[in-house]
């Protein structure tokens, strides 16, 4: 794997933990999907450490840098915090950011990182 793509995950990845760290504390703690949420991020996070494991890096500061900066994403995932019991906020009547949902809107822009 390219560092170029690499890199491109790790921006990727700071916009989705950014959108999920608002979404927690405006109105989304307790909603499902951002449990969900939390739990495909750091899903993306272990994996991209693996790629960088298997990736033929040539400068070992540059693969040192980028683990750090992977260990980083991952204490981000941890640090989002959800409540204990979830459920649905759209169904439930609470939700308040319209037909879509926020959340998973902003996990789907990993969908578009290269």
């Amino acid at each position: 794997m390219q560092t170029e793509v690499l890199e491109n995950q790790m921006r990727g990845l700071n916009i989705v933990l950014g959108a999920l760290q608002a979404a927690k504390s405006e109105i989304c703690k307790s909603c499902i999907n951002l449990e969900g949420a939390k739990t495909k991020v750091g899903k993306m996070v272990k994996k991209l450490g693996m790629d960088l494991d298997a990736a033929a890096i040539c400068c070992e500061k540059t693969k040192a840098g980028f683990q750090a900066r992977i260990n980083s994403l991952s204490k981000a995932t941890e640090e989002i915090e959800v409540a204990e019991e979830c459920k649905c906020e759209k169904t439930a009547g609470n939700c308040k950011l319209g037909d879509g949902c926020f959340v998973t809107a902003a996990v789907d822009v990993m969908k578009l990182i290269q």
